[in-house]
């Protein structure tokens, strides 16, 4: 143990590596870059609550139902419908 001891004392007394003194930074601005990438995270995910709950009671409120219409029908002013094709 006392060796221990003696190795310790002997790193306290000893400056620092020119290494570690410019680690600060990198260190720093990684912290603000996940810092940032949490908060659009969280903002996104707040931006998809908020579609879906409007989204909801859009649809919910709606007082009258809207008659179903394929996708792929021909709509009434096309020309082939027109002209009775």
């Amino acid at each position: 143990m006392n060796e221990v001891d003696e190795m310790l004392s002997m790193l306290r007394g000893a400056p620092l590596p020119q290494a570690l003194e410019a680690i600060d930074g990198p260190v720093m601005s990684g912290l603000a870059a996940g810092r940032e990438r949490m908060a659009g995270r969280r903002s996104l995910g707040l931006a998809c609550v908020v579609a879906a709950a409007v989204g909801l009671w859009g649809g919910m409120a709606a007082p009258e139902r809207v008659p179903d219409r394929s996708l792929l029908a021909i709509p009434a002013s096309a020309p082939s419908h027109l002209l009775a094709v």
